[in-house]
């Protein structure tokens, strides 16, 4: 047994071929704010208490690589009211960025979805 705890998420890296580019898009589709810049990386991106930490990829590397054989991390998923899942789907498809869903979790409705660097996305919602 742990002899402390933890609070929550801080952030989650990502790896992008182009951080600034990465870090408008991720402003424009989820609304993601600048939180912080380090020189020359990472720069914080969030909303609320959750961030991801935008990191260069290695030139002429895929960001990233086909995980479809292996186990770890796959993809972040950003929580949302019913309302705004809805306005996501909207606002996903306004700006042509294709999504499969919404699925039908029993307990909750998801979307799926890539940014360019194809670092997979999820919005879900509470049923």
């Amino acid at each position: 047994m742990a002899t402390f705890g933890v609070d929550r998420i801080d952030h989650v890296e990502v790896f992008v071929q182009d951080i600034d580019a990465a870090a408008r898009w991720y402003a424009d589709v989820l609304g993601l704010a600048e939180v912080a810049r380090w020189d020359p990386e990472p720069v914080m991106i969030g909303a609320g208490e959750t961030c991801l930490a935008l990191f260069r990829a290695a030139p002429g590397e895929p960001a990233r690589a086909d995980r479809s054989n292996t186990r770890g991390w796959h993809r972040v998923a950003w929580a949302a009211s019913p309302r705004g899942f809805e306005e996501a789907q909207r606002h996903l498809s306004s700006r042509g960025i294709k999504f499969r869903g919404p699925i039908d979790h029993g307990i909750a409705w998801s979307i799926y979805f890539a940014d360019p660097d194809h670092n997979l996305l999820e919005i879900t919602c509470p049923k």
